[in-house]
């Protein structure tokens, strides 16, 4: 299964760097002894005089107890900490609102991969519009397009969808070329980088599980349920979506290695909710 590779999408503070308090350990002295007693003198002539009680040792004084240590900074729990209904539930888009021909969607919003050179993306007849075209490389390329997930206003909570059994969308348009392969995937948390989504809290190898995706000129309803029969597989780490913790979906265009290969990318999306 290939990886998908995410970019960073949306501007979000970073997560704060923990700090170690680090607090000296005191230790009180060793309380002295005191001096032993002095000796009788000697009795007079006769009988010795009796020696005089030597004096009792002192307590050693009790060790003072180490100084507690500051507790270290407490690890910064990556990913959401906690996840809300969507905005709309179950709508993800409907693409029926635009600004300057960008969606504007309550739940978050749209991205493209690669940022700089990638697909490009506009807001056409109430439907979402992506092409690409793409030409072979030496490695392979990952191309995409999807939509991000705020369950809240500051972007930092992920979005719960327990209540549904996975996503749907409507879909038409062509993705041809040699070598190229198309992808849909349903992204939480725990299949995100967090250093491209302050919400995920995998690493740079972290990619969700995808699915492979048909595309025709003919409007289709597509529906990936979150697991089971049909559901997206494999990802890394190896473990099923996670779908009280969701990010985002989104739709992968991946070119083969080789100079020969290409993707030319023309796709309609439009209706994607939960279901």
């Amino acid at each position: 299964m290939k990886e998908i590779r995410m970019r960073a999408f949306f501007g979000i503070l970073g997560l704060a760097g923990a700090g170690f308090l680090l607090s000296a350990i005191t230790t009180s002295s060793v309380g002295c002894g005191s001096s032993g007693g002095s000796t009788g003198s000697a009795g007079t002539t006769g009988s010795a005089g009796t020696t005089g009680t030597a004096g009792t040792t002192g307590q050693a004084g009790t060790t003072g107890s180490g100084g507690s240590g500051g507790g270290g900074g407490a690890s910064v729990a990556l990913g959401c900490q906690a996840s809300q209904l969507a905005m709309g539930d179950p709508i993800i888009a409907d693409f029926t609102a635009s600004d300057g021909g960008t969606a504007s969607l309550p739940i978050g919003g749209t991205f493209v991969y690669p940022t700089t050179g990638g697909p490009m993306q506009t807001v056409l007849n109430g439907a979402w519009h992506v092409m690409a075209t793409t030409t072979g490389m030496a490695s392979a390329q990952y191309w995409g397009a999807g939509i991000f997930f705020n369950g809240n206003s500051t972007g930092t909570e992920c979005v719960d969808a327990t209540a549904h059994t996975g996503v749907q969308f409507d879909i038409s348009g062509t993705i041809t070329g040699t070598g190229c392969t198309a992808q849909y995937s349903t992204n939480d948390s725990a299949h995100s980088n967090n250093a491209s989504d302050p919400k995920g809290s995998g690493d740079s190898t972290s990619y969700a599980p995808q699915a492979s995706l048909t595309v025709s000129p003919t409007v289709t309803t597509v529906m990936m349920p979150f697991s089971g029969t049909g559901a997206p597989t494999g990802g890394s780490p190896a473990v099923a979506v996670d779908k009280s913790k969701l990010t985002g979906v989104q739709w992968q265009f991946t070119t083969a290695a080789g100079t020969t290969s290409s993707c030319v990318v023309d796709l309609t999306i439009d209706n994607v909710k939960f279901y």
